[in-house]
């Protein structure tokens, strides 16, 4: 059962998808109702979820089910990650990259592998308050406090 994202509480279970480029207007379109399809229906032991979704940034995908009415279940995570699948099929994108990550400069948004990352930090071109993306928050909360955060306040610390 599809809900809007601010009705949702802010203890909602979240996941974070990157997009390894910027989706186009045109695909976030196509992007959008294929999710609204897909979350309208999205059950967990034939229980509906109640679930939203969100594009941020032109590449990110947050999906949202708020469990105070209907734990996710493994399916129900895996029936997720296969739509996915078959939405970088058809998009022509990769959204399960976990060792690409995002970080901004000069409030732009730039995405690196994580080897490519590292040298940076060593070379002294990204330092500790490099703001990053922390792709691995689990809370809708956690959106506007954790999710973009300098490096010293993410998991990315330990490439320091």
């Amino acid at each position: 059962m599809y809900n809007a994202p601010l009705n949702l509480s802010d203890n909602s279970r979240i996941w974070i998808y990157q997009a390894d480029r910027e989706l186009t207007a045109d695909e976030q379109s196509f992007l959008n109702q294929e999710l609204l399809n897909f979350i309208t229906d999205w059950t967990a032991h034939n229980v509906a979820l109640s679930g939203s979704f969100e594009i941020l940034h032109d590449r990110f995908l947050v999906i949202m089910i708020d469990e105070n009415k209907t734990s996710a279940s493994g399916c129900s995570i895996d029936k997720c990650f296969n739509f996915l699948k078959k939405m970088e099929a058809k998009l022509n994108v990769n959204f399960m990259n976990r060792l690409l990550l995002a970080y901004k400069e000069n409030n732009e948004i730039k995405m690196l592998p994580k080897s490519k990352f590292e040298d940076l930090l060593k070379a002294g071109q990204l330092n500790e308050n490099t703001i990053v993306f922390n792709n691995l928050i689990e809370k809708k909360a956690e959106l506007k406090t954790n999710w973009q955060v300098p490096i010293k306040d993410s998991w990315h610390k330990v490439m320091l």
